[in-house]
């Protein structure tokens, strides 16, 4: 068993504790349903994310592996877009926002009789004074907006400018840049804002930070949230285990309520442990490999297509997931949800595989093969491979492909590391490979534009945690995601999006292995309301920012729980 991005990725599988779309829609405060009765284990949703070791008091949402309760919990976005359903937007600290100016001007009406945790009026200015950190701070900036102008009007009206049409940014400006309280934040000197701990955070969530200590975490229900009758439970308390041995433990017992990890043989090990016990099973991302594209071997498109196509998808996912990680495209694009913009000629389109297109992509890149090896100017070709050590089914994924490309003449080190030095590294750009897996946008523009836009990218040695981890450049993407981001209309757009699954199979600038599989457990004997296929208000997630927070929110005591 096995987050940012995310967002960092933001990811479900077992992490240091210490890191962590004009529309008005009707606000989905009933979310997902599920009756108001039961006391829910005295009003406590315990909750697994995956987190190993103890629980590190940060809560700043600028910080790189902040609590998984920063996002959402605490600090909310404008509003909701559903990561599961692409196009379905509700509000939250928004009630409406309305385009102009072909892309560059966007107006945002908020909600009224907000407050913060400390009594103090959610304000326009707080909304500004967001937006105006990342205008003025680069390393700040983290999805990269083109801010020009931000103004004010009354309390309830904020409208932004951007240098250039800033359409395919609609997510990150609305669903995911969390408010920050200018009252506080504006205290901060600019220097220390990614560094502060935040240790007691002011956010306009439904909870508020009870305790951290070692490996529990407990949220604290607001008696005062601006949304009657939410959150369902009067404590929230995340758990950290050990490794996964002991996280599944916990979870088929029925000591979580809540959990988001994958389980071996699940139908065995926890559906048929109690009637009562739920999965909701929906892709949200794609796993990779993650090539260095800025420096080192995999800087080589052609070496990148071999490593690819040495490569036996199938057989990894039916050894390691029971077949629950679906097959991918190699355009990278994450079906049936934005089936809408894939290229039709290449629906159809497989991966290549087999040693004749490793050796042709091998010459091409100068290599020849020498004892069984490629070598270049008599150098072997040797790749390290870095993932987290408490991933098991990613460690499983990494020992297939290290046979599987030892084979081909390419030797693959394995180096499990611990969550902090993974998320160090991908942040900085100091890998030649990295397993992770990336998505978790309900938008085709904002897919692509975090894994391919050169803009998020830092030179190699400065951070980001928004995406584009490999520093990948290409201008005919740069300049296809441009001209998508010039139009709200898909027939327009479409021929752009083209290009971008084009230049991905011709340039492998991440190589897909398969849908990654994002199992979520319920107990429902405790909890109901949560995200169903049949009702899928949200992504079912705890780990997913923001959508884990909107969940939580909505989650409720079952009236048979004890």
């Amino acid at each position: 068993m096995t987050a940012a991005p995310p967002s960092p990725p933001s990811r479900r599988r077992f992490v240091a504790a210490g890191t962590a779309l004009l529309l008005s829609a009707s606000l989905a405060a009933c979310g997902g349903g599920g009756d108001d009765g039961g006391a829910g284990r005295g009003g406590v949703l315990t909750v697994s994310t995956g987190s190993t070791g103890n629980f590190v008091r940060n809560f700043n949402p600028f910080a790189p592996q902040p609590l998984q309760a920063t996002h959402g919990m605490i600090y909310e976005p404008l509003f909701h877009f559903n990561a599961a359903k692409a196009g379905e937007v509700d509000d939250w600290l928004g009630t409406a926002y309305k385009w102009g100016d072909d892309g560059k001007s966007l107006t945002i009406t908020l909600r009224s009789g907000v407050t913060w945790n400390d009594g103090k009026p959610f304000t326009a200015d707080d909304v500004a004074y967001t937006f105006q950190i990342a205008k003025d701070n680069e390393e700040l900036n983290q999805f990269a907006l083109p801010l020009d102008t931000i103004t004010t009007s009354g309390k309830d009206s904020v409208r932004l400018t951007f240098s250039q049409p800033a359409y395919t940014k609609e997510y990150f400006i609305l669903g995911k840049l969390k408010m920050l309280p200018k009252h506080i934040w504006s205290k901060i000197p600019d220097s220390k804002k990614k560094t502060d701990l935040n240790t007691d955070p002011v956010g306009t969530g439904p909870w508020k930070v009870k305790s951290v200590k070692g490996t529990t975490l407990d949220l604290t229900a607001r008696d005062d949230y601006y949304i009657k009758g939410l959150p369902g439970f009067k404590t929230m308390r995340y758990l950290s285990f050990s490794g996964n041995n002991a996280a599944t433990a916990a979870i088929s017992s029925g000591r979580t309520d809540w959990a988001g990890g994958f389980i071996p043989d699940i139908k065995k090990n926890y559906l048929d442990k109690n009637p009562k016990f739920a999965l909701v099973n929906i892709p949200l991302a794609v796993t990779y490999f993650v090539p260095n594209a800025a420096q080192g071997p995999t800087a080589d498109p052609d070496v990148r297509k071999a490593i690819s196509a040495a490569l036996d998808r199938d057989f990894m996912s039916k050894s390691v997931y029971d077949g629950q990680a679906p097959a991918i495209s190699p355009t990278a694009l994450l079906r049936p949800n934005f089936e809408s913009v894939l290229d039709p000629s290449l629906k159809d389109a497989t991966f290549e595989t087999g040693q004749d297109k490793v050796d042709a992509h091998m010459k091409a890149a100068g290599y020849e093969k020498s004892g069984g090896s490629w070598t270049k100017d008599g150098k072997k070709l040797s790749l390290d491979l870095t993932l987290v050590s408490g991933w098991t089914d990613y460690i499983s994924v990494a020992q297939m492909a290290k046979q599987q490309l030892k084979k081909a003449g390419i030797e693959l080190n394995i180096k499990a590391v611990a969550y902090a030095q993974f998320a160090n590294a991908q942040s900085t750009g100091r890998f030649q490979l990295l397993l992770s897996n990336y998505g978790y946008t309900p938008d085709p523009r904002a897919y692509y534009d975090q894994l391919l836009d050169s803009a998020i990218a830092p030179a190699i040695g400065k951070t980001t945690n928004v995406g584009n981890y490999g520093r990948y450049k290409n201008p005919t993407v740069d300049k296809a995601l441009a001209a998508i981001a010039d139009t709200t209309d898909l027939a327009k757009q479409k021929p752009h999006y083209y290009t971008i699954q084009r230049e991905f199979i011709d340039d492998m600038p991440l190589i897909p292995l398969f849908a990654a599989q994002n199992e979520a457990e319920f107990n429902g004997n405790n909890v109901t309301g949560y995200p169903t296929e049949d009702k899928l208000y949200a992504a079912p997630s705890v780990w997913l920012d923001p959508d884990g927070g909107w969940v939580a929110a909505r989650l409720k005591p079952a009236k048979t729980s004890k």
